[in-house]
């Protein structure tokens, strides 16, 4: 490979890499900072071709370089964050060379080729970005969310439930905290071929009309304001006999129907429950 081509492709490479450890630790960087850390790193890449400098091709001084691109590159307040930064870093340069040389050897395709080199550094850079985006969103949904107990007539009703800053719904005539649930999860309870989506009156009253006695009582219409729209909509709601969270029952529950859908809860809590 000529030195030209080697040290653009090395360059643009190290720009990939340094610009999507930026993304992933939310580090506000300058393009500057991110240009003359990737310099660096390039300077290090061309000392390799030449056998004197052999003593640089240790782990140790590997090591160093890092945490001087790393030093160059980023923005830090403390140690513990600049460790971070740094891991978060080496883990992005080992994943995106790792996967751009699997690529290379998979394919059969010659090494000389830089544009096909940085496409697949930049392809795996957003894979990357997509990885973690993915996990980030899981956890913070397992931050989120709680398993609970729902007593309805008696049956215990266990499900996922989201807690939602933006449910700050009550039953206007008990003041009960109202909690959003998946109809799927009262089926046997309620009639079927209903949209719980979108209830009026007239549907509410055609909804209760199918409903045996023992449900019927504890009917709860609930209004509310979509954000969307400035028409009143109503909520079909059921008086449930009480929530269980952490060991904890909580009572003056009302249960809200809705069609949503997501695999990863099927209830969602209105956080004024838990004070």
């Amino acid at each position: 490979m000529y030195v030209d081509l080697y040290i653009i492709e090395n360059l643009l490479i190290n720009y990939i890499i340094i610009s999507c450890t930026s993304i992933l630790t939310k580090n506000t960087t300058s393009y500057k900072r991110k240009i003359i850390g990737a310099l660096v790193g390039t300077i290090y890449s061309v000392l390799y071709l030449f056998p004197r400098f052999y003593f640089l091709y240790t782990l140790l001084s590997k090591g160093i370089f890092i945490v001087i691109i790393g030093l160059i590159s980023f923005t830090y307040t403390d140690r513990k964050e600049f460790i971070r930064i740094l891991t978060t870093f080496f883990l992005v340069n080992f994943f995106i060379c790792g996967s751009t040389y699997f690529v290379i050897y998979f394919t059969g395709i010659n090494h000389l080729k830089i544009s096909f080199l940085i496409i697949c550094a930049y392809a795996s850079a957003q894979l990357l970005k997509k990885i973690y985006s993915d996990i980030t969103l899981i956890n913070h949904i397992k931050e989120y969310t709680k398993e609970i107990t729902i007593n309805f007539l008696g049956e215990d009703l266990k499900c996922t439930a989201l807690l939602d800053s933006g449910n700050l719904l009550k039953d206007p005539l008990s003041k009960s905290d109202v909690v959003m649930v998946n109809s799927t999860l009262l089926k046997k309870y309620l009639p079927a071929n209903y949209n719980y989506e979108y209830v009026d009156v007239l549907l509410a009253e055609e909804i209760i009309n199918d409903l045996n006695e023992d449900i019927s009582s504890r009917v709860r219409l609930i209004p509310y304001n979509h954000a969307t729209s400035n028409k009143t909509s109503m909520i079909l709601g059921f008086k449930a006999d009480y929530l269980q969270i952490d060991n904890k029952k909580i009572g003056n529950i009302v249960l809200g129907i809705s069609n949503f859908k997501d695999d990863n809860y099927n209830a969602i809590l209105n956080p004024s429950i838990f004070s």
